[in-house]
């Protein structure tokens, strides 16, 4: 069968063996996967070694289970979390899933998304029959944007900037709205027309391009107590001078490269008595409740989907996600 390959910016089809289905794990016919922010960026410490691109956000069926799997069965409908806690390790014994030591994930296996079918730890599989495909493979990335508003500790009076209005920015938006903000202000490029549109329609009080004034010179009317990061590392700094003294800041944003520091006047920070959390969702913990999410509307995933592409087309589907100002969540149906 083929896969999507990446050698540098080149993206293409090629083939590759049927992975081995071990006993623990099931074969998944996938229907949709989501293009993630991750699978556009290109890691200069991988040259032009030829890789197997990790589509992660994945909606399918099970069509083989192997001889230990119990709770699920061929023909069933399922999402995969792109890693799964052990729930067997001290960390996960004593409630702390999040810091799991032994987590079950297809990683591990090199077997992904962007393919006709892949193989996975059953313990990942969470059933789903009642959404469309291409909506269902959002609960990956909505189960990471609920722990960043989770890390983030929302309250009724706080005033609330994100940064950044990509899926999981939007997302946010939508989480944080339905948390009863005080204030919202986000920022987006105003020429990324379709998540300015969806930023309004989500809840935001206003949106900020933020070439046109820097977030720490910007007057919002009011003590931004804390901020939610989607953007790169380098964003940061910004970050801490906009916050409020006393404020917390949530960051998932990732860049490799020399775009992963950044750097910071640490005596402001301690001044301030500002935090900055870490969102990692590795493992994942939130499926099913981001499942409920996309049930109950929430979170509108039909409005995010902006495009959709077959297999075929894969270079294209991360051209499109990479570069056209129209372009929210991009899916793949192989």
């Amino acid at each position: 069968m083929q896969a999507a390959f990446r050698r540098g910016q080149e993206v293409f089809l090629r083939e590759i063996d049927r992975a081995e289905l071990k006993p623990d794990h099931v074969r998944v016919r996938v229907a949709a996967c989501g293009v993630c922010g991750t699978d556009l960026h290109v890691d200069p410490a991988a040259g032009d070694a030829e890789r197997i691109m990790t589509g992660h956000e994945i909606a399918g069926t099970v069509t083989e289970v192997g001889p230990a799997v119990r709770g699920l069965k061929v023909g069933q409908r399922i999402v995969l979390d792109s890693a799964t806690p052990c729930g067997r390790c001290e960390a996960c014994r004593n409630a702390r899933q999040e810091l799991c030591t032994d987590i079950q994930s297809y990683w591990t296996d090199g077997s992904f998304g962007f393919a006709p079918e892949m193989v996975a730890p059953a313990i990942c599989a969470i059933p789903c029959e009642d959404l469309t495909p291409e909506v269902a493979c959002l609960q990956e990335p909505l189960g990471v944007a609920i722990d960043l508003v989770r890390l983030s500790d929302l309250q009724i009076t706080s005033n609330v900037l994100i940064l950044g209005q990509g899926p999981i920015g939007l997302m946010a938006t939508a989480l944080a709205r339905r948390a009863g903000v005080r204030r919202l202000f986000v920022t987006e490029f105003k020429e990324r027309t379709r998540r300015v549109e969806l930023a309004r329609r989500f809840g935001a009080d206003a949106v900020l391009d933020p070439r046109d004034t820097p977030i720490e010179q910007h007057d919002f009317g009011c003590a931004i107590d804390r901020i939610l990061v989607t953007a790169p590392p380098r964003a940061l700094p910004g970050a801490f001078a906009a916050a409020a003294k006393g404020g917390i800041v949530s960051f998932i944003g990732i860049e490799h490269g020399t775009g992963a520091t950044c750097s910071f006047d640490a005596n402001a920070f301690h001044f301030k008595k500002l935090q900055l959390r870490a969102s990692f969702a590795s493992p994942a913990l939130f499926g099913p409740l981001a499942l409920q999410y996309l049930r109950e509307g929430v979170v509108d995933g039909p409005a995010l989907i902006s495009h959709r592409f077959p297999l075929a087309q894969i270079a294209q589907a991360i051209a499109s996600a990479r570069n056209d100002p129209t372009a929210v969540k991009v899916v793949v149906i192989p």
